[in-house]
């Protein structure tokens, strides 16, 4: 249901973004009979016939399209993560393309949807996201896993002046006064509110476990969500205490140093912002060490690894997702 409500916010994010950029005085400041008009023109509840969806054999429109690059990790340890957003955005897109597409100055385009492999590394990143503008000439770069990756792919798209839109890295320094630019859009939750609503969750509705272990990635994304705990149980949930905090290497295999300190530890919940392979191979080898606290998180939630582990294994798991109410211009009546 969790994984769900992640698709549903991608989802989501991306009708947003079509809209800003063909119809943004729509969205931002239309009057109520434009506003009406816009409404009638995409009705969300009178969805295409989804049965033939194949995200493996969409075959993309040419010409004249809508160009959305999708920036993530295609290939390496992370390429699941950019599946998941090729699955999701053709999605929409394949509904939207059903309907004859998105009226544009008075033309009907459809939407064309590109890999970008970043492959998880920094140069590469920043390399496919120039070409993605300068010859693929797209209109949007989708992204990313990764806040360091995210940072590339924005002071790209600034550079260029290119709509770039952050679907899913938490990092709080990505739109702050030094990173902010126009052409970037946020529409993921921030490891601040990830930290300071698990916090909240242990002190104000739980109030058991006191004693915490931090174990994040080491990286900027890493050290936001731990920052972002401590302060939350600063504010509701003074008496806990950190027992040990460590930051490992991204896409590390072997996690048996760091559990075994931790095993070590009087630490009674593990809290982590690791996302995949990362969560889970750390959840999987803990559990083979026979370590089974729980872990606070929000990427824990991938289907094959909580079957890996059990119903034993998962005990204990707190996974905090998102919760979206939907835009006001794309209400649908009834829901």
């Amino acid at each position: 249901m969790r994984k769900a409500n992640k698709k549903l916010l991608v989802m989501s994010c991306m009708l947003v973004i079509f809209s800003l950029m063909i119809y943004p005085s729509f969205t931002l400041a239309a009057p109520p009979d434009r506003l009406a008009k816009a409404r009638a023109a995409f009705d969300a509840g009178k969805m295409s016939d989804m049965s033939d969806f194949d995200p493996s054999k969409v075959v993309q429109p040419t010409g004249d399209t809508i160009k959305i690059a999708i920036v993530a990790s295609f290939s390496g340890p992370a390429a699941m993560v950019g599946q998941i957003y090729w699955l999701c955005v053709n999605w929409v897109a394949y509904d939207i393309n059903k309907r004859g597409g998105i009226l544009v100055d008075g033309k009907k385009k459809l939407v064309e949807v590109i890999k970008a492999d970043h492959m998880s590394k920094p140069d590469q990143c920043k390399k496919i996201t120039e070409r993605m503008i300068l010859q693929e000439k797209v209109n949007i770069l989708l992204g990313t896993n990764g806040g360091h990756l995210m940072k590339i792919i924005n002071e790209t798209a600034n550079k260029y002046k290119t709509i770039a839109v952050n679907i899913w890295s938490p990092g709080d320094d990505l739109m702050d006064a030094a990173n902010f630019s126009r052409y970037a859009f946020y529409c993921s939750f921030s490891a601040e509110q990830v930290g300071r609503g698990l916090a909240y969750y242990y002190g104000q509705i739980r109030k058991k476990e006191k004693l915490f272990y931090i174990l994040c990635q080491d990286y900027s994304f890493g050290h936001n969500m731990a920052d972002g705990f401590k302060t939350g149980l600063k504010e509701y949930y003074p008496e806990a205490k950190i027992v040990g905090e460590d930051f490992h290497k991204l896409f590390l295999t072997d996690y048996a140093s760091y559990l075994t300190k931790i095993k070590a530890s009087s630490a009674e919940v593990i809290f982590t912002g690791d996302w995949n392979p990362d969560a889970g191979n750390v959840l999987k080898q803990s559990r083979q060490m026979g370590l089974m606290l729980p872990f606070a998180n929000i990427y824990m939630d991938d289907p094959s690894t909580l079957h890996a582990v059990g119903v034993e294994g998962t005990k204990g798991l707190v996974n905090l997702s998102s919760w979206n109410t939907g835009n006001p211009h794309f209400k649908t009546s009834g829901h």
